[in-house]
């Protein structure tokens, strides 16, 4: 309770009272006659001010003095002691709380209510306006999962739902045969790629046809497989993946059982090939996204390093075996009725095995706590009756999955991120010597198989030892964590320079070194009797020139390996949420297949014309390699002074700026599509 206006001291305690009554209260308000106080932050202390107007707030203070507490009371007592003194105050109170007292007693504005900046409405973004805090921070709406045994401490990556049929639940031994099923037919279509290398001019002696002929054996297909490749990444968004592995498996299988009995036919030897091009793309662009719709992110890195090296291993290491399997009778077919052995298995292990990974995964914020239980078993845990394996053939539906909503943007979401600016970066830096590599490989045999080398396709084969032991290491190599998490802009400038360093020493020195060596000596430096062919035999190392193949074939994998943090870091820039950004990531990955595979069958049908003669292959060499490091030059430039301005750009190609497509009220982290 307040203290009443009295000519006397109120205090409760008898004796102090008697003693010192208070004094009366002076008629004369001394604070009416101070000038206004000035509008500051810091109000005057009490040194600056007059004596009489630091007695009169002292009197002023205690008359409003509470007396709940013994210290009140001292206050008081002391204050009415220092009012008898002639004017001489003594106070408890010090500097600090007087100076409390008078900031008290200063009108101060009332504080602005901060506001956030208004902030994008999306999944990513979404949060409650009088909080600002999205559903992944305080409060959050849904019961966070984690995983199990020694991951019991990890956040699952994307969170997943309670449907058994979610392929994040799946038994590790499901996730695993599904993985394996379709990493065999990785390796198989990696073979299929390069199995006429070795055997280019004896097809084109065989079939009496031109060189460029029997390459083009290799360059349509792969052309071929672009554009397949880009058509299955849109009908899998729509009627899911399993169908498209189905029925790519189904034309490779034609394909393949056809190219065992072509001989003597190039037309026929074509019309299979084409039918293995058109099932090779779905293989080429499809298999990350099975793989980001499968595991979790922890359970995520070594099955996309697997991925990585197996294509890149069986595509550079087929030629060694396809030149030994050649050489005998039956000629290249036997290597086709070889990997037909393999696609056997494979397509059992498809129908029965890879079942669909394309899942609209919606989690909801009201949903029930968790109960299902992920299964870590490496074997599954049934009992075999007739009874369970035909429940699991049923649930294997060659379709089982179709989008909500087909329109548009939908459609357009795969060419779409196929052209954004930092998948065309991608594209112009890898183009030279990747599709240089191809057209150098595929003209081995041009080069080598005449005289004066006269070299068979086991010999030609081994020409790509060192493209397979350099090449597969450093792919995978720059394939781990340990790369791409100490990816920064100094990191990415430096790795397209060391690429570019290797490729442009691989494609100068090979075509230089060899042209050189076979090029006519001075007059009266040859031998009589010596023809131009003679020259080279000995002035030719087969092993110097695959070594120099191998530094192409390393620096164009270096380059590669720039492409996956560079698609992360874009696809965290633009995209909504979690799951958005896996599938941009897979889309803009799958793009860049299809545009190099287009690139490089042109270089395989053009280069071989351009090295028929040694001049050829000199001047060749020289443009490839000079024009990789103008372009390695020009591409550092615009990731120094553009990056980020690259990335914005991607959203806006790729369509994410208007994120009406994507928006879910929920974090990024939730996995709602």
């Amino acid at each position: 309770m307040t203290r009443s206006e009295s000519t006397e001291s109120t205090i409760e305690i008898s004796e102090v009272e008697k003693s010192f009554p208070a004094p009366p209260k002076s008629i004369i308000n001394y604070r009416k006659t101070l000038p206004p106080l000035p509008l500051s932050p810091l109000p005057e202390t009490a040194e600056s001010k007059p004596q009489e107007v630091v007695v009169e707030e002292a009197k002023d203070a205690t008359s409003n003095r509470t007396t709940s507490t013994t210290t009140s009371a001292l206050e008081s007592l002391l204050t009415a002691l220092g009012g008898n003194e002639g004017g001489m105050r003594l106070s408890l109170n010090t500097p600090r709380l007087e100076k409390e007292k008078e900031m008290e007693k200063v009108e101060r504005p009332p504080r602005p209510i901060l506001k956030d900046l208004p902030r994008p409405d999306t999944a990513a973004t979404t949060a409650t306006a009088a909080t600002g805090i999205s559903y992944a921070s305080t409060g959050s709406q849904r019961t966070i999962k984690y995983g199990t045994g020694r991951y019991a401490t990890v956040e699952l990556s994307p969170q997943p739902s309670e449907d058994p049929e979610d392929p994040l639940n799946w038994p590790l031994w499901k996730k695993h045969l599904n993985l394996g099923a379709l990493l065999l037919m990785v390796a198989l279509v990696g073979a299929m790629k390069t199995a006429y290398i070795s055997v280019n001019s004896a097809i084109a002696i065989g079939e009496n046809a031109s060189y460029t002929a029997a390459v083009a054996l290799t360059a349509a297909p792969l052309m071929l497989s672009a554009a397949t490749g880009l058509a299955s990444l849109i009908v899998a968004r729509i009627w899911g993946k399993r169908p498209v592995y189905l029925v790519s498996t189904a034309l490779i299988f034609m394909g393949m059982v056809w190219n065992t009995h072509v001989r003597g036919n190039l037309a026929e030897n074509m019309a299979a090939r084409i039918f293995q091009g058109l099932g090779w793309g779905a293989f080429d662009a499809l298999v990350l996204g099975s793989i980001q719709d499968t595991y979790f992110e922890h359970e995520r890195e070594s099955k996309i390093i697997l991925h990585y090296t197996v294509s890149i291993g069986t595509m550079l290491g087929s030629p060694l075996l396809s030149g030994v399997a050649s050489a005998g009778s039956r000629g290249f077919e036997l290597q086709f009725e070889i990997m037909s052995a393999f696609l056997s298995i494979s397509i059992l292990l498809l129908v029965f095995g890879a079942a669909e990974t394309t899942y609209d995964r919606v989690v909801s914020p009201d949903a029930p706590r968790p109960t299902l239980e992920r299964s870590q078993s490496l074997w599954p845990n049934i009992t075999y009756t007739k009874e369970a394996a035909l429940q699991y053939v049923v649930q294997m539906k060659p379709w089982s999955y179709q989008a909500d909503e087909i329109d548009l943007p939908l459609v357009l979401q795969a060419p779409r991120a196929m052209l954004a600016p930092t998948t065309c970066l991608l594209f112009a830096v890898t183009l030279l010597p990747y599709a240089g590599f191809w057209g150098l490989a595929s003209s081995l045999s041009l080069l080598f198989s005449p005289l004066p080398f006269m070299l068979a396709p086991a010999d030609l084969g081994a020409l790509m030892t060192a493209p397979f032991l350099l090449g597969t290491p450093i792919a995978t190599a720059l394939a781990l964590p340990l790369f791409y998490k100490r990816f920064t802009q100094t990191t990415h400038l430096a790795t397209i320079a060391a690429g570019t360093v290797l490729a442009s020493i691989g494609t100068l020195g090979f075509g230089l070194y060899v042209a050189g060596s076979m090029q006519t000596p001075p007059d009266g430096a040859a031998a009589p009797f010596d023809t131009p062919w003679d020259l080279g035999l000995d002035r030719v190392s087969l092993p110097a020139a695959s070594f120099l193949l191998g530094l192409l074939a390393a620096g164009s994998l270096v380059l590669d390996a720039t492409a996956a943090p560079a698609v992360r870091r874009s696809t965290a820039f633009t995209s909504a949420n979690l799951t958005a950004g896996l599938r941009n990531a897979a889309d803009m990955h799958a793009g860049l297949a299809c545009l190099r595979s287009l690139a490089a069958g042109a270089f395989i049908i053009g280069l071989p014309n351009a090295v028929f003669a040694w001049d050829g292959l000199r001047v060749a060499a020289l443009g490839i390699g000079v024009a990789q490091m103008v372009v390695a030059a020009a591409a550092c430039g615009v990731y120094w002074c553009w990056d980020e301005n690259v990335r914005r750009l991607d959203g806006q190609v790729m369509g994410l700026i208007d994120l009406s497509m994507l928006k879910r009220r929920a974090s990024f982290f939730d996995e709602s599509d």
